[in-house]
């Protein structure tokens, strides 16, 4: 099969960082055998620099597992909205002798293109929404999204041949939405042997905390409103007054930029300033030394349709505790992989101070995590992709296994 996907590059005021998911789902299918170009509008998400071809045609000759795979990029005149123009002309060539077309998002100029284009070559296309019907993301910028809605977001979703869920609860989100686009549950996946062998401990302390060998609690992700970094400093707070030397990484980029200080006015407030590092935004090598270092991964996250920080904590032998408003918050309580609890201070400080203080325990998520982050494979990813898009391509059902109980 000959498959275009249609994406908003990883923009600066948002972090720095993209859908980070959509380079490895668009190599997992092309992996078994098809011909893939994933369009990015904008810039190239962090560690994917690699894959980058100079356009469409190079990029569906470079060759990946038993296929082929290339991203092509594209300047973007307004970099909000991901407007680039010459998206759109570059694929008319191109686009008689595509299969399929897979959208990843809404609200950006890259997934409008991607719809007019298979509407006006008749060709199927699926979406992956990747979390933005979550309640807590209908409201940002909500009337802006309620217009464009009416305009053709909602034509968008109501057209597609599938809408691709990565969990459960994120297609439960949207029951309420009415979509008639019928959908499948595949999960997101992970580059494991990336956390077979960590880096030595001890570097990410060395560069930011001065050598601090007390415990060390990470919290690793976007800072913006969802994440619950208001949570979190008041719970840090609760756990300096019962482990003093105590301390607490905040890695990652703000979404958009002045929410850092907002994030450091909730840090002020709680009284933690002294005992809190900010490093930033860390990738590859950088972020698995943090990752080598913690003795506690964090998450008080609103909502998060996969969370790949989780994951990877889990995959780093980190126990891991994260609000029971996630997706897969239930599958950690049952794998004894982690810790969910409410989202309020108390909750999360009396669970960190747990872990901390009982090394079986610590020891027992930790090892439980690892196994369970070894069943999301991207080899699987890819092959749900893959058996959705023959169904819609042969006029079959979709995959009951990945129906999982629609309707």
């Amino acid at each position: 099969m000959k498959i275009f996907s249609f994406v908003e590059g990883a923009n600066p005021r948002k972090g720095g960082l993209g859908l980070v998911g959509v380079p490895w789902i668009a190599k997992s299918v092309a992996e078994r055998g098809h011909q893939v170009v994933l369009n990015i509008a904008g810039y190239p998400n962090p560690g994917t620099e690699k894959w980058v071809q100079p356009d469409v045609r190079t990029a569906l000759e470079c060759k990946m597992g038993a296929g082929k795979y290339g991203i092509v990029t594209y300047p973007c005149i307004i970099q909000r909205w991901a407007f680039s123009p010459a998206m759109l002309r570059a694929y008319l060539p191109y686009i008689r002798d595509v299969d399929f077309i897979i959208l990843h998002s809404t609200y950006s100029f890259p997934v409008l293109v991607g719809y007019l284009l298979a509407r006006r070559f008749h060709k199927p296309y699926g979406l992956w929404p990747h979390g933005i019907f979550a309640p807590i993301q209908r409201q940002i910028s909500g009337r802006k999204k309620k217009i464009y809605n009416g305009l053709i977001a909602r034509a968008i979703m109501d057209n597609a041949s599938v809408l691709f869920y990565s969990a459960k609860g994120e297609r439960e989100e949207a029951d309420s939405l009415n979509f008639k686009a019928p959908s499948v549950i595949v999960p997101h996946g992970l580059n494991f042997d990336d956390f077979v062998s960590l880096p030595p401990r001890g570097t990410f302390r060395s560069r930011y905390m001065a050598g601090h060998s007390g415990p060390l609690v990470l919290f690793l992700s976007r800072i913006n409103q969802k994440k619950g970094l208001d949570i979190l400093a008041r719970a840090f707070a609760l756990v300096l007054e019962r482990l003093p030397n105590a301390r607490l990484a905040i890695v990652g980029s703000s979404d958009p930029p002045q929410f850092e200080d907002r994030a450091m006015s909730w840090i002020k407030e709680s009284g933690i300033s002294d005992f809190v590092v900010m490093p930033g935004l860390l990738v590859g090598e950088d972020k698995m030394q943090a990752f080598a270092d913690a003795d506690v991964f964090v998450l008080p996250s609103q909502a998060e349709n996969f969370g790949f920080a989780v994951f990877e904590a889990m995959a780093s032998r980190i126990p891991v505790v994260i609000s029971d408003t996630l997706d897969y918050a239930k599958e950690v309580d049952s794998h004894q992989a982690g810790i969910s609890v409410p989202r309020n201070p108390q909750a999360f400080a009396n669970a960190i101070v747990r872990i901390l203080t009982d090394k079986d325990l610590h020891r027992e998520l930790g090892q439980n995590g690892f196994s369970l982050a070894r069943t999301y494979s991207w080899d699987k990813t890819g092959e749900r992709v893959e058996r959705t898009i023959e169904c819609i391509l042969r006029g079959e059902p979709l995959p009951p296994d990945l129906i999982m109980q629609e309707g």
